[in-house]
This record gives structure tokens, sequence and C-alpha cells, in this order.
């Protein structure tokens, strides 16, 4: 599997240049759910999360042309081609960026060219890890780790602190399996309000899933055969 080192190492530009001042120290907590929302599937995508005295929504997101669905903060926005451009300087940049507010908060993912099948998840996990630990200032590695999320997805998960501009970098990149291909996500707070992000970069692990392709209608496929 050596073909897959190539893939890697063009991943590296995607995490590289992300330092950013972050000046959130505030304490998050999930809200308790009820005995009803617990068993509520829709709850659990419009997760409310506090930090501090502030409520932050989590709200499903549906991208990469539909196939995909994703829950991050309401407050978060898609990331300008052109800040994209400035923040991620290389031609590998993600194709889809959702930053916070002051930009210090970062939830990426972009399909690669990498074929995988899903058996092969955990070998390609570590030699990212591996590759990333050769070509990244690590700071603190936290590990590698595969689960299984509420949908049945199985993701790679790399969790790591990398030196930054003014202050270390948190990041958790994330791998899973989509049509064959290899998708690559990442999550990265500054290291100082890592603890309070945590629980959103979890829920973020949780809520990826597969949405299913939607057939033509009846009507469609007889007019497409006339």
């Amino acid at each position: 599997m050596n073909y897959m080192d190539e893939q890697i190492l063009s991943l590296r530009n995607m995490v590289i240049d992300q330092a950013t001042p972050d000046n959130d120290q505030a304490k998050l907590a999930p809200l308790p759910l009820s005995e009803s929302e617990q068993d509520n599937p829709v709850a659990e995508k419009n997760m409310v999360l506090r930090i501090g005295n502030e409520h932050i929504t989590l709200e499903p997101r549906t991208i990469l042309d539909g196939h995909i669905e994703v829950s991050v903060p309401k407050s978060f926005s898609l990331m300008p081609l052109e800040k994209a451009k400035f923040k991620y300087p290389s031609e590998h940049r993600p194709q889809v960026i959702y930053t916070s507010l002051e930009e210090t908060i970062n939830i990426t993912l972009s399909p690669a060219d990498t074929l995988l099948d899903a058996d092969e998840l955990p070998e390609f996990t570590e030699q990212m890890a591996d590759v990333l630990r050769s070509v990244q200032p690590i700071r603190n590695w936290k590990g590698t780790e595969q689960v299984t999320n509420r949908s049945g997805l199985s993701i790679g998960i790399i969790r790591f602190v990398a030196a930054g501009v003014d202050e270390n970098l948190y990041n958790e990149m994330l791998l899973f399996i989509h049509e064959g291909h290899v998708m690559m996500g990442t999550f990265n707070c500054m290291e100082s309000s890592m603890q309070t992000w945590l629980p959103v970069a979890e829920h973020l692990v949780q809520s990826l899933r597969i949405l299913p392709l939607l057939s033509p209608s009846p009507l469609k496929k007889e007019v497409a055969s006339l």
C-alpha cells in the first residue's frame, strides 16, 4: 500500500497553515435532553451546547453535492474562496471549509483520489499518522482511533497538537470511505481552547453520514426510455 504515501503527503497543506489567534476560553457543556428528546433522532441532529452563558446550536448541513451530511455550529459559515486561498495556499486546500465568526475554529472536508476498500481503512489511518509525524511539527501526539458512528460509518481519527505561528493548534483528522474513495476531514482549534471545543469535535464525528442517492421517479425513467 505504498501508493498511499503520496496521497497522504498531499493532504498536509490542509492543516499546516491554520494557526490563528483564539481568545475563546469559555467552558462548553451540553444541555441536558429530556427523555423524549433522547429517543428522537431529530433532537440529536439539532443538539444544543452551552459555552458559558451562550447557547450554540449544531445543525445538519448537506455538502459535496448532497452526498454527505454533517452537523456544525449554526454560527459557522462557509469560508469564501479568496480567504480559503490565503489561509490554505496549497493547491490541495479543502473543498469544504466551515469556519467560526473569528475564523479560529475550522471544520473541513474533501474527497481524495485514493481508492480504498473498507477493510483497508485502519491500515491507511496508521500510515497517514506515520507520515504526519514525519512532516508536521508535532508538539503533543494524541494518537489514533477507529470508530463506528451512529449512522454505522467507519471513521479513522488522528489527533495531535502541532506548532502554530502564535500558539499550538489542536487537530483531529477524520478518514472514511465514500463510493470507494477516501474522504478526508479536519477539525482544528487553538490548543488553549481544545477542552472547550472537544464536544463539538465529538458531535462532528457522530453526525457524519452518507446520504442515499435519490432515484429518479418512474415517470422520469419512462420518459428517458422513450
